[in-house]
Formats: C-alpha cells, sequence, structure tokens
C-alpha cells in the first residue's frame, strides 16, 4: 500500500472527438500492460480545446463526448485501471461549460469530476469566452494515497497547491493544454514559459513536499513535456515535447525527502 504506479499520457488533440477517443483507448490499454494503477491524459484532451480545434459548441458533440466517457468507464473495468480524461461537461441553463477532468475508477465508473477554477483571460488567452469557472477543489484516495487535481493556468497560483497540501493530498494530477503555437512563437516566448511552469511546478512540489504529475499535449509546438516531479521539486522524469508518448512513474510514500519548510508549514495551517 501507499505505493501507485502512474501513467503519465501524452497526445496531440484535434477536435475530433472519434479520433481523440481511439488514441486515448490506444494509451489506456499500453499503460496497463505497463503494470500503471492510473493514467492521466491532457486538458480538453477528448474534445480539443475549444478557441483552437474548434470554435461553437454543438449538441452533437456533446452527445458524442458522453458517449466516448462510457467508453473509457468500459475501458477503465475491464482493465482494472483508473483514467483521468479531459473535456467539458454543461450545467442545466448554463451558456458556457466547465472545462473539467473526469476520474474513472478501475471499477468503470465516473466517480469525481473537477472544474478548472482559474481561468485565462485578456492577453493571456481566453478561457473566459468558452468556459465557466469552477468553485471547489477536489480529492480522492487510491492505494492509500490522497490526491488532488488542477487543469493547466492554475500552476499560476501556489495558494492552490497548499489548499490541497492542507486538505492532506500527497499527489496532484494536473493537466494542461499548452501547445499548438508556431515555431517562430515558441522560440520568442514559449521555451521561457515552458521553463517558468517547470520552475513554478518544481517550487510547488519542495514547498508543500507533494508528489506533482502533469499531462501536457503534444501538438506542435507544445512548451513542456509531461512529467513527474517528486516532493523534494526534482524531477524524477520527463517526456519530449511534441511527440506522442506515456511516462510511467511509481509514487512511493515510504521514500523520504528533504523538507526544511515542514516545522512552519505545520503552523501555518494551524492559524
Amino acid at each position: 500500500m501507499n505505493k501507485l504506479h502512474i501513467a503519465v499520457c501524452q497526445h496531440s488533440l484535434s477536435g475530433d472527438i472519434e479520433k481523440n477517443l481511439k488514441t486515448t483507448l490506444r494509451q489506456v490499454k499500453d499503460a496497463s500492460l505497463k503494470g500503471a494503477d492510473i493514467a492521466l491524459f491532457p486538458e480538453c484532451n477528448l474534445t480539443g480545446y475549444a478557441g483552437l480545434e474548434f470554435h461553437k459548441y454543438h449538441d452533437e458533440d456533446y452527445k458524442k463526448l458522453q458517449e466516448a466517457i462510457k467508453e473509457i468507464e468500459k475501458k477503465a473495468k475491464e482493465l482494472n485501471l483508473w483514467i483521468i480524461v479531459g473535456g467539458y461537461r454543461f450545467e442545466r441553463n448554463f451558456d458556457l461549460p466547465y472545462n473539467s477532468l473526469f476520474v474513472i475508477t478501475d471499477k468503470g465508473r465516473l466517480e469525481y469530476t473537477y472544474d478548472k477554477r482559474l481561468l485565462t483571460a485578456g492577453d493571456s488567452g481566453w478561457d473566459n469566452e468558452y468556459f465557466t469557472p469552477g468553485k471547489d477543489p477536489i480529492t480522492f484516495s487510491i492505494k492509500g494515497i490522497k490526491c488532488g487535481i488542477l487543469i493547466c493556468h492554475e500552476w499560476r497560483y501556489p495558494e492552490l497547491y497548499r489548499e490541497y497540501k492542507s486538505l492532506g493530498a500527497d499527489l496532484i494530477f494536473q493537466s494542461w493544454y499548452d501547445a499548438n503555437v508556431s515555431p517562430d512563437e515558441y522560440k520568442i516566448s514559449g521555451s521561457d514559459h515552458g521553463s517558468l511552469i517547470m520552475g513554478a511546478v518544481r517550487n510547488n512540489a519542495a514547498n508543500n513536499y507533494l508528489w506533482i504529475a502533469g499531462s501536457n499535449a503534444s501538438n506542435r509546438e507544445s512548451s513542456i513535456g509531461s512529467f513527474v516531479a517528486r516532493p523534494d521539486g526534482k524531477l524524477v522524469s520527463k517526456l519530449a515535447r511534441n511527440k506522442n508518448g506515456i511516462l510511467i512513474e511509481t509514487v512511493d510514500l515510504s521514500e523520504r525527502f528533504i523538507d526544511p519548510s515542514k516545522h512552519n508549514r505545520a503552523n501555518f495551517f494551524q492559524k
């Protein structure tokens, strides 16, 4: 117990839900064959990203998304594998959906849904033009390891990682769509942006003594490759940018890492 084999899955996304589903199911099977307990996928991996792969929501596509999730539920049960996939979901009377990650258990049930709370806006993006912000954190436990979820832009807010630590989380699953920029854009700003993301993530891992598993889309050009960071901030492993792939890593809570801020963190949470 307290040891978890995770598969961080990385693939390019399109606006074709059926095509994305085929890629997802193929990587899910590979993850299972490699001994994973849970597979993490990029932000919006089933639907593509609103504003890039598509620009309008259609009832037909939403039905396809629901059918795709049912297929993944079946596969999760068949393979005895937890699966976290990305898409969107509408609430009644909502004009814009949530940007969501769906957590499907090894019993084939969609048990948890996390809705992205902090959206990009203005010069930094267009999330607020396509999505409604979520409200709450979620936690769940698998093999004795308590997990939380974040999505993409939320890497900029250290209080969210601290919040999950205060809720008892050991591991954060975080999905990105930080991709699909031109080679020139990547040279001008994308490379630096990727470095900024990785620096912030590693800091948040070390500052809060958290494992962080991050999955990013691989559409060229992507800013970062998918990765796993351990509680002292060290990157355990990382995939190359712009290529489909699966990263297998083990989270073992019996391992101990340097944690110079533990005593101060405990005092902070008691306030």
